[in-house]
């Protein structure tokens, strides 16, 4: 039977998110030049700021990168805007994350993988856990431990960190502190 709520945040060391339709609604624009356009949910921004606060809070060494198949320097920009690692050009996803665990020594049971579609698949079966939007493929849907009501690039992201960070078990006292309290101070 598959696990159907998240890990606790401290048995997690790395999560990995693919972009397209994870970030974004998996939908491209396309001016007449070629220059391509995706939308963006900014509430992912967000989540991404709070992670970075309990983080270093928590003295948590969680690694989370963007993994993409997809070489595009619009990836590359919104990752650079969130301030998240990404590495592009993956045409095998399971075989680079197989690699990453080895060299660093750690187990795939604490690997957290997101994704949407069928380039995901074989990289959700490795990780000890796998998250997907409620728009993946169905074959995706099928392989998560956990599929969220939230559409890929509708603060999906977002969804996501709050539900790792177990937000909701927080006071309003708390997690206004977050924000207010210049050394990120998380219970």
């Amino acid at each position: 039977m598959p696990k159907s709520v998240i890990p606790d945040w401290g048995s997690v060391h790395t999560t990995v998110f693919d972009f397209d339709g994870v970030f974004t609604d998996n939908r491209v624009w396309i001016d007449q030049q070629g220059k391509e356009s995706v939308r963006c949910d900014r509430r992912d921004g967000l989540a991404f700021d709070l992670l970075r606060l309990f983080i270093k809070k928590n003295e948590w060494s969680l690694n989370y990168f963007i993994l993409s198949t997809e070489t595009n320097p619009v990836v590359l920009s919104r990752a650079n805007k969130l301030k998240i690692p990404c590495i592009q050009g993956v045409s095998n996803k399971a075989k680079y994350l197989r690699n990453y665990l080895e060299k660093s020594t750690k187990s795939r049971e604490g690997l957290v993988y997101v994704g949407n579609d069928l380039n995901d698949l074989s990289a959700m079966q490795l990780a000890g856990f796998s998250v997907a939007p409620s728009d993946a493929h169905p074959l995706i849907q099928k392989q998560a431990n956990l599929v969220f009501k939230q559409k890929g690039g509708d603060a999906f992201v977002r969804a996501f960190i709050e539900q790792l960070l177990r937000i909701d078990q927080l006071s309003v006292d708390q997690i206004s502190q977050i924000f207010s309290n210049s050394t990120g101070v998380i219970p």
